[in-house]
């Protein structure tokens, strides 16, 4: 007898989930709108406020400690005011740093969105700066950082990949980890690298990355998206796919299963998919840490992605806002 969403939901407490990967702070800069200038023809803003959030790996972190969970985060901070206020933003919330490695050779990624509006209408966003890390990392903090994980991983209850940005999340780590851990359970999302990770449990990807991986492909209809599912499962020889489709919900991909779909829960009016991703990566693996099977997963992730898409900003799902959203 399967287990039902609810009771999958009451075992997230107290899962130890380690989360590999790109750590962003979010800033969100409110600003009111001013004037046109005389300079240039652009609009000029007057500075209210600043606010930062956890982005990137870091929202996936966020949301497994809302949900219940123990996060445990593995990844680089640089040695910059941005690395700081992240290290304080973790620690005020009392998510352990212990297996963060801050280096020199390395600036804290950071995602500044500038809002504008008037005294009495909603803040819009009107630009977004990127402050990125432009080297490689170095052999030695490499190192550090596997050597962190390692330790991390033996007393867990699965492992989150979090890629972003290809600094943190690397191939040659990936398959050391494989090769200590076979059993492990691994669910990844990767912006450009996916195919860098054979034998992954779970891959994540949404429809703009299946696209690049299979160029060739015209993707017409909704059957050249299962055929690329099907095909990538293959190709990564993993357990499972779930690709995220936007509007259009999820197809689930198992081994030796016919794929699975999965409508939008709730309207499709959207309000901000930003750091949905990162929901559906926390819940899906949290249900697999829970003992519920591939598709109670994605069940419990639709769910899930289909209320954060309602909020405003990278925004980190409650437990009892997903319990009450249960049938």
């Amino acid at each position: 007898m399967q287990p039902t969403l609810k009771s999958v939901v009451s075992r997230f407490k107290n899962k130890r989930i380690v989360v590999w990967g790109d750590l962003i702070l979010d800033q969100y800069v409110f600003t009111s709108a001013g004037r046109v200038s005389r300079e240039a023809p652009v609009l000029v803003t007057e500075f209210e406020k600043s606010e930062y959030l956890l982005g990137g790996a870091g929202n996936v972190v966020m949301n497994l400690l809302t949900l219940g969970a123990v996060p445990l985060p593995v990844g680089f901070v640089g040695k910059d005011a941005s690395g700081e206020i992240l290290l304080k933003q973790l620690s005020e919330k009392g998510i352990s740093t212990d297996n963060l490695v801050m280096t020199d050779c390395f600036k804290t990624p950071l995602k500044s969105r500038i809002l504008s509006g008037g005294d009495n209408t909603k803040k819009q966003q009107i630009l977004r700066i990127d402050t990125l890390p432009p080297d490689a990392i170095s052999e030695r903090a490499q190192k550090k950082l596997a050597k962190a994980l390692f330790s991390v991983l033996a007393d867990s209850d699965l492992l989150i990949m979090s890629d972003y940005l290809a600094k943190t999340v690397t191939a040659k780590i990936f398959k050391n980890i494989r090769e200590t851990f076979p059993d492990k359970v691994i669910a990844l999302d990767s912006r450009h690298n996916l195919l860098d990770f054979p034998g992954v449990t779970l891959a994540t990807p949404n429809e703009p990355e299946i696209k690049k991986i299979f160029p060739e492909k015209k993707f017409l209809n909704d059957g050249d998206f299962l055929k690329a599912g099907t095909e990538l499962l293959d190709k990564l020889a993993a357990s499972g796919v779930v690709l995220k489709r936007g509007h259009k919900g999820m197809l689930v991909f198992k081994r030796d299963k016919k794929p699975g779909v999965l409508n939008i829960y709730g309207t499709s009016q959207i309000v901000d998919v930003t750091g949905a991703g990162d929901t559906v990566l926390a819940v899906l693996g949290l249900g697999l840490a829970a003992g519920a099977d591939l598709q109670a997963s994605a069940r419990l992730a639709n769910i899930a992605g289909g209320i954060v898409v309602m909020h405003e900003g990278a925004y980190p799902l409650r437990l009892r806002e997903l319990q009450d959203a249960l049938p």
